[in-house]
């Protein structure tokens, strides 16, 4: 799967930012919507990153270590912005996607989502990003998704991503 395979390396929106520089403000994405509007409150706790052609300037730390090692392996890789995934997906065989707490499962998610009895940010969006009709377009034509990161193990039982809508 070496040579003129092209994978995409990304996470979701929550993921893809640098907090304002405050690690402490992404704890934030455990939360579910609430009084503060949407577009106010992503702004607040997990602003989106700054890219240069839908590349980010950051990018979490286990989706870097992954594309140098397949780099140095010889594939064609790029971590891409969620937001820039249909720049992007055309011609890849394969979208790595690095998560966190993909369904909220985490101990502050869970909290807070039992507390006001929504999804917490965090897991709408990993939703939203399998969502994405680049996306699922590209499942159709045969991309292959593999999860990883320490929330990997919030997979056992699921069947979310072998659907090929």
């Amino acid at each position: 799967m070496g040579e003129g395979c092209k994978v995409v390396l990304t996470a979701d929106r929550t993921l893809m930012s640098d907090y304002h520089h405050n690690e402490f403000v992404g704890f934030g994405t455990c939360a579910p919507p609430n009084v503060i509007p949407d577009w106010l409150y992503s702004w607040l706790f997990f602003p989106p990153i700054k890219t240069k052609g839908g590349v980010p300037v950051a990018a979490p730390y286990g989706l870097r270590k992954i594309e140098a090692q397949l780099l140095m392996e010889g594939f064609d890789v790029a971590v891409v912005d969620p937001d820039h995934l249909r720049e992007y997906l055309d011609e890849a065989g394969v979208l790595g996607i690095h998560v966190m707490d993909p369904f909220g499962l985490g101990p502050a998610s869970s909290t807070f989502a039992a507390i006001l009895k929504k999804e917490p940010f965090l897991a709408q969006h990993f939703r939203l990003l399998l969502e994405k009709p680049e996306i699922k377009g590209a499942k159709r034509r045969g991309l292959k998704i593999i999860v990883g990161g320490p929330g990997v193990w919030q997979f056992i039982g699921q069947n979310l991503l072998r659907s090929t809508e």
